[in-house]
């Protein structure tokens, strides 16, 4: 079969291993009728003719549902291992594991995801995520040995870091560079409401002793039922996220231009309903950097070269992230690693902590650091007595997450006029202090106030890295970082639970401390990252 097609939109220049890189010096897209001339035009600025409105808003909505959805998934299983631990025999080790069993699918999913998400779409990784989650939510929901209940959450890892990372790829590319940052940290409110969505339901639910069904062979009962409501947010995510179309860049960089070039007049109609103006934009032409093939074309090749296609897109891609990225993609891995590894360990181990605090203080009136409620708990409680869990332990979660808030917003308007590499700084650098604090808090207010700091501090740091890769690295390889870093992430994550695990009931305090260390190499890796533009202005 010939490599060549006839002139015109959708066509590929000779099928060389060139084709799939990005190239600096083809700047130009499409055309824009002015008057009787057509101006050429960039795909930017094709995309900002489009303009940014009311369809950026109501895809951020859809869009920090999908977030939500997987920060439920992602906090699930912290909320219920107090109340779980004697039906699934679970200790401070075994919930460590379990807690972790989500990011070791995280850790396989990324990488996977990421490299779908650069050769299938971002749209179809997405919808894949969401699905594949929702089905091992209840699945899990309905499983009575622990076993098999941590190789389906291992399935539910897998699947929502695909829409955890991807997030943000399809979203910042429906979005013009000067509209990015704010758009993409908005995100993050999100995230946060997600858990605290969770943490709400868990307080209402768990506590209650609800059994919904119990008999020789399934019992289903409060805990169970949380897990099972927590797969409708990734069902209602699925269904929205089907009703908008793949991103307009990649379809661009897909060599898919009459779709790219529809969706932006799409935008541009919902974003100035009240004009009579049409889209300036009359037509895209085929670019050199194109890394593929239309539909049409891509179904009418053997399938062997299709494959053979797609593997040189991958090894090019890889490629280019090392050879011509490669200090930025190891700066933001160590950020993600030690960022994951601190922050994900103390918010999914705050319930059980704040549990034991609460079960200490029901036996003894006085106030005492958390460590030491903890240690007390461990001495004395029976591993046979089913804890009777508080609510006001997921209350004061709750609180920790709601105070996050606050800081999203004021960084929101910050990014506008900051640059992000001091927002990193401080993101890493005051929760250091805070976590080293919390294990000399002598009351529970107190270590409520310093939690709220840490995560509050914390919770910034991955949705601003996020922001920044969105600068740092080209459509073409975009993917492809953003899976590595966020697996890398993952490991960190599993790192931290894990360790935190063991380590809570032999040292509390030298945990708390490990924690301070992991985030002062993060502070330290910010230092490495190149300059950054203020404000996403490019």
């Amino acid at each position: 079969m010939s490599n060549q097609r006839p002139i015109g939109v959708g066509n590929l220049t000779e099928l060389t291993q060139d084709i799939f890189d990005e190239s600096t010096t083809d700047n130009n897209v499409g055309f824009k009728s002015l008057g009787l001339t057509n101006l050429p035009v960039t795909f930017e600025e094709a995309q900002h003719e489009s303009g940014t409105g009311i369809y950026q808003i109501l895809l951020l909505i859809v869009c920090g549902i999908v977030n939500m959805s997987c920060s439920i998934s992602t906090t699930a299983i912290s909320l219920i291992t107090p109340a779980a631990e004697v039906d699934l025999n679970l200790n401070s080790t075994t919930k460590g594991v379990l807690n972790g069993a989500p990011f070791l699918g995280m850790v396989f999913g990324a990488y996977f995801w990421g490299v779908c998400g650069d050769m299938k779409g971002r749209r179809f990784v997405i919808l894949a995520s969401m699905g594949m989650d929702a089905l091992c939510s209840v699945l899990s929901s309905l499983t009575q040995d622990a076993l098999y209940f941590l190789i389906i959450r291992i399935g539910n890892g897998f699947a929502i870091i695909g829409a955890t990372c991807m997030i943000y790829v399809y979203f910042g590319e429906f979005l013009s560079p000067n509209k990015r940052d704010i758009y993409l940290l908005s995100l993050e409110i999100f995230w946060v409401l997600g858990i605290i969505a969770g943490q709400g339901i868990a307080m209402v639910i768990i506590p209650s002793d609800l059994v919904l069904l119990s008999n020789t062979y399934i019992v289903f009962n409060a805990w169970r039922a949380f897990i099972f409501l927590s797969s409708i947010p990734s069902f209602i995510g699925f269904i929205l996220i089907y009703l908008y179309p793949e991103s307009p860049r990649y379809l661009m960089y897909r060599g898919r231009m009459i779709e790219s070039r529809d969706i932006l007049e799409k935008i541009y109609i919902v974003n100035n309903k009240n004009t009579v103006a049409s889209y300036p934009v009359t037509s895209f032409t085929q670019t050199y950097s194109a890394i593929g093939f239309n539909r049409a074309y891509i179904e009418g090749i053997p399938f062997m070269t299709n494959l053979k296609i797609r593997l040189i897109t991958l090894k090019n891609g890889h490629k280019t992230l090392f050879t011509s990225y490669g200090r930025k993609i190891i700066v933001t891995s160590v950020i993600e690693f030690c960022l994951m590894a601190s922050y994900i360990a103390v918010l999914l181990w705050l319930p059980e902590l704040f549990s034991r605090y609460y079960e200490f203080k029901k036996k003894r009136l006085e106030d005492v650091y958390i460590c030491t409620a903890s240690e007390w708990v461990l001495k004395y409680q029976s591993n046979d007595t089913v804890r009777e869990v508080s609510a006001d332990a997921y209350f004061a979660a709750m609180l920790v997450s709601l105070s996050t808030v606050p800081p999203i917003i004021i960084t929101g308007i910050l990014i506008k006029y900051v640059n992000k590499k001091i927002l990193l700084c401080m993101s890493c650098g005051i929760p250091i202090i805070s976590v080293a604090l919390i294990t000399i808090t002598k009351n529970d207010l107190q270590a409520e106030i310093m939690c709220c700091i840490f995560e509050g501090f914390t919770t910034l740091t991955e949705p601003i890295l996020f922001v920044t890769m969105v600068e740092l690295f080209p459509s073409n390889v975009k993917g492809v970082a953003f899976s590595m870093t966020v697996m890398i992430g993952r490991l960190g994550a599993i790192f931290g639970i894990i360790v935190f695990g063991i380590l809570i009931d032999k040292n509390c305090t030298l945990t708390f401390y490990l924690i301070a260390a992991l985030l002062f190499i993060a502070f330290l890796a910010t230092g490495f990252l190149p300059r950054l533009k203020i404000g996403g202005s490019h």
